[in-house]
């Protein structure tokens, strides 16, 4: 064997090791995302619903003033 096929292995041998590297790196990181849990969103959800329905009632106390002052015989 001459010395480039012996550089030419053990260059593959240190890419390879490299990439199993790498490869074990990013498992790392799935498994730590896998065992986080999901925020919980229960609240926020319990917060949009009241946001709403304060929404509803300043939409319908808009309408009534427009109504008031889109009247002639009112002003």
């Amino acid at each position: 064997m001459d010395i480039k096929a012996i550089l030419g292995i053990i260059g593959l041998v240190i890419t390879l090791g490299g990439m199993m590297v790498t490869v074990g790196g990013v498992l790392n990181r799935v498994e730590v995302l896998e065992a986080r849990s999901a925020p919980n969103i229960k609240p926020i959800v319990a917060d949009i619903a009241i946001n709403k329905a304060e929404i509803a009632v300043l939409n319908a106390k808009v309408n009534e003033i427009k109504q008031r002052n889109s009247n002639p015989l009112g002003q």
